[in-house]
Parts: structure tokens; sequence; C-alpha cells
């Protein structure tokens, strides 16, 4: 390739990835419009969007996912599928990134606390699976679903620290309790911003992961 094409791919790149972010700066923008106080709306977009983010940033440690120091085969995959249709349960769209394992067996996978915490939610959700929820002190709310099963015996206030076990990759949700085998085995984060004393806007977990990716634990298995 010559080096102007070149030039001109690299272009297109940054004005496409350029695109993505504004576009979801914008969407955070028109949620939060709706949805903070009317004395909050005269801050700028960006303004917005850095005083949201900024205190979930500040807390990330770890992936949610270490690595295995005994199969170099057992990795996670992961894109930015971001508001992507999904349809079980009526047409929404997903509020969350899947980290996608390429050993496609449940119970194999750990998976940790990328904060510190406490234990909210816990059990059975039709579509979530086995889930744990973590609300870090920053008022932030962390969703890991889909799981196999649990570390331990979880229960609404245990405390949590940043790398500690919370379960194990599965398959389980999508029907009444107990259903597996409804798609691949992955892990759904969430991530939950607070908005007043009950509400809740999720935001794109995506790019903290990216930035988590050279901060993972490494396990056994």
């Amino acid at each position: 390739m010559n080096p102007i094409r070149k030039i001109a791919c690299y272009l297109i790149l940054v004005l496409l990835l350029n695109c993505v972010v504004q576009g979801e700066m914008i969407w955070l923008e028109e949620l939060l419009e709706g949805q903070i106080p009317s004395e909050q709306n005269t801050k700028s977009e960006f303004e917005i969007y850095r005083d949201t983010m900024e205190l979930v940033w500040e807390e990330l440690i770890w992936f949610p996912v270490p690595l295995s120091g005994t199969n170099e085969q057992a990795t996670v995959a992961f894109e930015n599928s971001w508001m992507a249709e999904r349809n079980y349960g009526g047409k929404r769209s997903h509020e969350g990134t899947d980290l996608m394992a390429s050993i496609d067996e449940s119970g194999y996978y750990p998976v940790v606390s990328i904060t510190d915490g406490v234990i909210e939610q816990a059990g059975w959700l039709e579509k979530g699976g086995w889930r744990v929820g973590v609300r870090s002190g920053n008022g932030n709310y962390y969703y890991y679903a889909h799981l196999a099963s649990y570390a331990g015996e979880w229960e609404t206030g245990d405390p949590v620290h940043a790398g500690d076990l919370l379960g194990y990759m599965g398959d389980t949700g999508y029907g009444p309790e107990g259903t597996t085998g409804q798609f691949p085995v992955h892990l759904h984060l969430g991530i939950y911003v607070p908005l007043g004393a009950d509400q809740e806007l999720a935001v794109n977990p995506y790019w903290m992961l990216k930035y988590l990716e050279n901060k993972k634990l490494t396990y056994s298995y």
C-alpha cells in the first residue's frame, strides 16, 4: 500500500472511532438530561460525561476474568456490543459487555470483582441467570451475570475486595431457575451509576474493560 493510501486509511479509522465515542456521549447526555435534577442540566456535554464516569474509572482495579496460569488456550474476547438489539423477553438493548470464553465449558473460568464494594444482590434472575451485584463505595453498581456457580454463600452486605473470587463463568439464564445452555458460556458485565435515590443509568463497560486488559490476576485453572 502506498504512503498516501495508508494515511487515508488511518484518517478514516480515526474519524470512525471519533463518531463511535461521540455517539455514546450524545446518548448519555440525552438520558442524563431527562433524569438528573434540572439545576444540573446547565452542565456541558463534556462535563456531564466526565463527572458521571470519573467515579467509575477511579475505582477500577482488576480485569474480571483472570489469566490462566496452566492453560494458554483459556482466553476471553469481547466486542463493543453496547445497545445492540436483544430479543429474549421482548425487544431491548444490550446494557453491558459480553466476555466470551474460548473454551465453552461452564464453570471453568473464574470471575473476580473488578472493584472493592459490598454484595447487594445474589441469586437467580430470568435474564441474568445466577448473578452477583456489587455496590462500590462510590455508589456504582457492578453486575456479573450468567454464572455457573458462586464462590461462596454470598449475602447482602458481605464485603468484597477487588480481585476476590465471585464465582465461575457459565451459561445460565433465559428461563426459569436452573436454565442453562441457551447461549455460549460467557460473562455479562453491566455497570450502573446512581441518579438520585432510586434511579440508575447503565454505562458502557467496553472502554473500562479495554483499560483493564493489562491488569489481570493469574489463577490456576
